[in-house]
């Protein structure tokens, strides 16, 4: 193991970074201009009081919270090791609550701690492709938890500039200081109860192709470049 990622492991070290990364992230959304666009969307189903999952990239997570707009907080699935860690302190300090487990090594209790949230009429967040990907690619376990829970689905983008664009799978965008952001929040997706396989699948569909549009229109009105989603094996949804 890698020294620097020895003194990760650590929880000082852990916190130090999370304040940094919070206080880099409170200088961009101060020194910033936000608009969002269809948060009517989302306000309405809030007011029914009903339980909401929004579904995002995971390379537009880093500036999400800034265009929640309601004093109902958003909870955020993170995995217990040291990323998630990390991430999920400087998201606590945004206003982002943690619901802990991985979708990625059997994600029973992730299910069990989301579909809690959700059964009290609570709104959970998602990046459909994570933690790993395939980049832009819509998972269906959104979509179960949806038809479970009863859930409303809502596609959310955003895309910004000035940003860096990291070298990861995702292709990440982190907003740089005084950026120019916009927020897009879809249509609601409703996820009847009794919906067949195929119905299922057509939603991940619609889903995937409404996140995959909002994202490349917003890039486009930004100024920058959409990564192309990830070329799928034949045969893998």
């Amino acid at each position: 193991m890698k020294f620097y990622k020895k003194i990760l492991n650590q929880t000082w070290a852990q916190n130090t970074v999370s304040f940094i990364g919070v206080a880099y992230l409170r200088l961009v959304q101060i020194t910033g201009r936000w608009e969002v666009r269809g948060w009517e969307n989302v306000q309405t189903i809030i007011e029914q009081n009903r339980p909401i999952i929004i579904c995002f990239w995971h390379s537009r997570l880093v500036a999400n919270a800034f265009g929640w707009q309601s004093d109902k907080p958003l909870h955020q699935l993170s995995t217990p090791h040291r990323d998630g860690k990390i991430a999920a302190a400087t998201y606590n300090r945004l206003g982002v609550k943690t619901i802990w487990g991985s979708t990625s090594k059997g994600g029973s209790e992730a299910v069990r701690g989301m579909l809690k949230v959700l059964k009290n009429g609570g709104i959970v967040s998602i990046t459909p492709d994570g933690p790993r990907g395939p980049r832009q690619r819509m998972q269906k376990s959104a979509v179960d938890l949806a038809r479970m829970s009863g859930a409303v689905l809502i596609p959310v983008s955003n895309s910004m500039s000035p940003c860096k664009m990291l070298d990861t799978w995702d292709r990440m965008i982190v907003p740089l200081p005084f950026a120019k952001g916009i927020f897009v929040i879809g249509q609601p997706i409703e996820v009847p109860r009794d919906s067949t396989t195929e119905q299922l699948e057509n939603i991940r569909v619609q889903m995937e192709q409404a996140l995959n549009r909002m994202t490349q229109n917003l890039d486009s009105e930004t100024g920058i470049t959409t990564p192309a989603p990830a070329t799928l094996d034949k045969g893998v949804p």
